[in-house]
C-alpha cells in the first residue's frame, strides 16, 4: 500500500519555507511518490502564485492514520500531538522561528485552556517520540539538534534555487554587469545605510517590490550583494545571486557563521568588531573595481549551490527508501 505524504505548510505564503516545502512536494511527486499539500489554515485559494508552476495537489483536512508520512517544518511542531499515529518528519528549515513562534503560540494561550490542558503536550520539547525524525537544511541546525536529548533519527535535506534563475542563464563571462550594488532592505538595512552614503557612486537597489523576473534580471546587471542581517536558514536570496553571478559581502550572525551554510571566502564575512567604514568600504571598492578576479573567489561554492536540486533528489530518494 502506497504511503501517503502530507506536507504542511501555511496558505499563501511566499517566503523561503513554504517554497522549500512545495519543492518537496513537486520532487517527491516527480518520484512517484504521492505527496500533497495540507495548508495550516483555510483559504479559498491557498496556493501562491510562485508555487503554482510547482503543480502539487492539496486537501483541507486528513484522517490520523500510520499510514500517513506527515512532513511538518520547524514552525508548526504544535501539530505534532494532533497526529499521533502518523509519521512525522519534521524538517528544520529555520531554527529560530521554532522558539519564536512556540513562545508566541504559548503567551496567545488563554487562563481557560491553560486550566483545560495542562498535561497534554500542545508544543514539541523534545519528548520520546518514535513518530518523530528530524531533517535539517543546514549545519547550524544539525549541531543544535545534536545538543538536545532525544533518540530520533537526523538526516539532512537542503531545498534549491527555483528554474527561474537557470532560465537563458549566460555564460559567466557574460553577465551583463553594472556598477550595481543590491541589498535586502528587510534585514540589517540599518547596517547598511552608512555605507549607501559613504560610496553614492555606485548604484544601491533594494530587492522589495519586484517581480522574480524583475529580481533574477536585476541580479543578473549586480556585481555585489551586501548582507548584514541575520541569516535564520540557508537563505535564498544570496543563493540566488551567486547563480547570478554576483559577489557576496555578508555578516555572521545565524547561519552565514557556519562554512557549511554558506560556503564564500572567510573574508567576505564580516564579525560585527570588523565593520567599520574603512574596512567595509575597501572591500567594497576592491569588489566593484575588480569583479572578475573577485567573483572567481566564489566560484567554488557556485557550483555548489547550481547542484542543489539534484542534491535535493539524491538526499530525498534515500530518506524515502529507508524502511
Amino acid at each position: 500500500m502506497q504511503q501517503n505524504i502530507y506536507i504542511i505548510c501555511p496558505p499563501s505564503k511566499a517566503t523561503g519555507g513554504p517554497e522549500a516545502l512545495h519543492q518537496l512536494g513537486y520532487i517527491l511527486n516527480t518520484l512517484g511518490y504521492n505527496a500533497k499539500m495540507l495548508y495550516s489554515k483555510y483559504k479559498k485559494d491557498p496556493v501562491h502564485p510562485f508555487y503554482k508552476n510547482y503543480n502539487v495537489p492539496y486537501v483541507r483536512k486528513i484522517k490520523d492514520s500510520a499510514e500517513n508520512v506527515m512532513i511538518i517544518p520547524e514552525s508548526m511542531t504544535n501539530l505534532i500531538a494532533k497526529y499521533p499515529l502518523s509519521q512525522k518528519k519534521v524538517w528544520w528549515l529555520s531554527l529560530d522561528f521554532y522558539e519564536v513562534l512556540m513562545n508566541s503560540r504559548e503567551k496567545k494561550k488563554n487562563w481557560i485552556r491553560k486550566l483545560l490542558v495542562p498535561y497534554k503536550h500542545t508544543e514539541y520539547r523534545f519528548e520520546p517520540n518514535k513518530t518523530v525524525t528530524h531533517w535539517y537544511q543546514s549545519q547550524r541546525t544539525k549541531e543544535f539538534l545534536l545538543t538536545q536529548n532525544h533518540e530520533n533519527d537526523i538526516a539532512y535535506l537542503c531545498d534549491y534555487v527555483t528554474e527561474l534563475f537557470f532560465d537563458n542563464l549566460p555564460n559567466i563571462h557574460h553577465f551583463p554587469k553594472e556598477n550595481i550594488i543590491t541589498y535586502n532592505p528587510k534585514k540589517g538595512l540599518d547596517k547598511i545605510e552608512k555605507y549607501m552614503a559613504l560610496l553614492p557612486q555606485y548604484n544601491w537597489i533594494p530587492l522589495s517590490g519586484m517581480t522574480r523576473e524583475q529580481m533574477r534580471d536585476t541580479l543578473r546587471k549586480t556585481k555585489l550583494h551586501v548582507d548584514f542581517g541575520y541569516f535564520p536558514g540557508r537563505d535564498k536570496i544570496p543563493r540566488e545571486a551567486l547563480i547570478s553571478g554576483v559577489c557576496l559581502l555578508t555578516g555572521r550572525d545565524g547561519t552565514s557563521a557556519f562554512k557549511e551554510d554558506l560556503g564564500i571566502p572567510e573574508k567576505y564575512k564580516l564579525h560585527t568588531d570588523e565593520m567599520q567604514p574603512e574596512k567595509v568600504t575597501e572591500l567594497i571598492n576592491h569588489t566593484m573595481n575588480n569583479y572578475d578576479d573577485v567573483f572567481a573567489e566564489f566560484l567554488d561554492f557556485r557550483t555548489f549551490v547550481m547542484n542543489e536540486k539534484d542534491s535535493m533528489i539524491e538526499n530525498t530518494k534515500k530518506l524515502f527508501n529507508k524502511k
